[in-house]
């Protein structure tokens, strides 16, 4: 009996390693997830987000012709309809007022003292020519009643009279430099004062002029919508601006494109004329179509803390929608690339060696390397130009590790 029962314990014992010998020689090639290549569509289409612009719009801005910052009085309601000629800031005028009293007070000045320089020249001049005037009087009746004859006169007084009609002589080309001097002088005096005299005049114009250009007004009708910052903030009530900084602007609601922002990474094939479905945030339900207009050549970061770059996209609608307005979010989906009928394979079962491409083709119970050639590509799948046929298995990870 024990035998027998000894003879049983060895015969299942047996029976089990066998079993374990047949699992541990099943081929773990059979747990490495495979992929059949056959005909499909290769669809390349890009998911992003952006906002609606109007492509015709009048920039408001600060008034150009006043020096120096400008403080908002008022403003009138963002994204509120404004009508032609309705006034959109007002500007402080306490600035330009001070301005134009000071303008007025230094012209005011200007003009006393080269009215006084005038009255100072006039007599100065007046003064120089009567001198002349008794010098030429005297040289000519020294001159006329000069007597050198020794019979008459003794030598010295002939000496004396000769020595008075050189002295004479002297004077009278010294008052003719001293007129030339003064005309030199008078002229760069009342030049100097004609120049500060415009400069205030200037002045006084720019004052002038920036309390005319105190509000701004619409040229047009449309909505009202004010220009951000680098910090984000937008226009308010005491804020300061600069001369011809932008302030907002008023769109023309009859035409609006779509603005999109793609990862650089992703904007791979993106070109003119391309389809776009899109629907607003605000009516998920609407899909509505576009194309696209313009792609940007360089990429550029849209916020300080995000690493990536974006290719900026303009998308044209086909047709304008009543709820359409400026600012309003879109999310839409860039149709790249559609190729039906071809082979196409996973982008994670395509591996590269020595700048050859390969995946593990499936032949038998293993895999092996099969050299392929690539065509279109998605942001997930590819095109098998040469080296795979349809009903193909390849292996989506590498059965290698």
């Amino acid at each position: 009996m024990q035998i027998k029962l000894l003879r049983s314990l060895l015969a299942a014992t047996g029976t089990l390693s066998l079993l374990t010998l047949a699992g541990c020689t099943e081929p773990a090639l059979q747990q490495v997830p495979v992929y059949k290549v056959a005909p499909d569509t290769l669809v390349h289409k890009v998911h992003t987000e952006g906002e609606l612009f109007a492509v015709n719009s009048v920039t408001i801005s600060a008034p150009r012709n006043v020096q120096g910052p400008r403080f908002i009085a008022s403003l009138a309601r963002e994204y509120s309809r404004v009508e032609p000629g309705d006034v959109v800031v007002t500007f402080d005028a306490t600035q330009l007022e001070r301005s134009q009293r000071q303008a007025n007070t230094s012209l005011s000045s200007v003009l006393a003292d080269e009215q006084q320089k005038l009255a100072e020249q006039q007599n100065e001049q007046k003064a120089l020519g009567l001198d002349q005037t008794l010098i030429a009087q005297e040289f000519n009746f020294a001159d006329r009643f000069s007597i050198d004859d020794v019979q008459i006169r003794s030598k010295l007084e002939i000496l004396d009279s000769m020595q008075n009609k050189e002295y004479l002589g002297e004077k009278k080309e010294y008052l003719g430099w001293q007129e030339q001097s003064f005309s030199q002088r008078s002229s760069g005096e009342l030049e100097l004062l004609q120049l500060q005299r415009g400069q205030q005049q200037n002045l006084l114009q720019q004052a002038e002029s920036g309390l005319a250009g105190l509000e701004v007004k619409a040229p047009h009708a449309g909505i009202l919508l004010f220009e951000s910052n680098w910090r984000g903030e937008k226009p308010e009530v005491g804020g300061m601006v600069f001369p011809g900084s932008k302030i907002g602007s008023i769109p023309d609601l009859a035409l609006q494109h779509l603005k999109l922002q793609v990862i650089e990474q992703e904007a791979i094939g993106l070109k003119a004329g391309q389809r776009v479905t899109f629907h607003l945030a605000a009516w998920p339900e609407k899909v509505l179509s576009g194309s696209i207009v313009s792609v940007a050549a360089v990429a550029q970061s849209r916020e300080r803390r995000d690493p990536r770059k974006y290719i900026e996209v303009i998308v044209a609608p086909e047709q304008q929608d009543p709820n359409f307005m400026p600012g309003i979010k879109a999310i839409a989906t860039l149709w790249v690339n559609e190729k039906p009928g071809i082979l196409k394979v996973p982008l994670q079962a395509i591996f590269s060696e020595q700048q050859q491409l390969y995946v593990y083709k499936r032949n038998g119970s293993g895999f092996v390397k099969q050299p392929v050639s690539l065509g279109s590509k998605s942001l997930s799948h590819a095109e098998i130009s040469t080296g795979l046929n349809a009903g193909d298995e390849i292996a989506l990870i590498n059965p290698e590790s």
